[in-house]
């Protein structure tokens, strides 16, 4: 199975890995196709790239904080089937920290504002 990881710090720049058969990762499963992205972001972060960032939470697609750019289409890691060859990316390259952590206080504040608000950002804010 092939990974390719878009990297903010390397524009341009395309990082593969090629994982191993999941038996040899720990991982209970015959293919890694099936297997949620980030269950491969977590042990390539373990096993083969410390430094490697990505955000994870409850692994079941409810707090969205796994969200980056899957083949193009923004969805939750956690939720989403690795294939070959597949394509991860942060959300938003504007907002990314490091690989695909995307800054986070952005996301919540627009949840907050009100439309007129978010319209004219320069107004004092009240949370609701």
């Amino acid at each position: 199975m092939h990974l390719r990881l878009h990297r903010p710090d390397r524009p341009g720049e395309l990082v593969s890995f090629d994982l191993p058969p999941p038996a040899q990762a720990g991982i209970a499963a015959e293919d890694w196709a099936g297997i949620s992205v980030s269950a491969a972001l977590q042990y390539l972060q373990r096993a083969v790239d410390p430094a490697l960032g990505y955000a994870l939470s409850c692994r079941r697609g409810l707090c969205n904080i796994c969200a980056m750019k899957i083949d193009g289409e923004v969805v939750t890691a956690c939720t989403t089937p690795m294939h070959d060859g597949i394509l991860v990316e942060p959300a938003r390259d504007s907002l990314a920290l490091r690989d695909t952590v995307v800054e986070l206080s952005l996301v919540r504040r627009a949840r907050v504002l009100s439309p007129a608000e978010q319209a004219d950002p320069k107004e004092p804010h009240h949370a609701r």
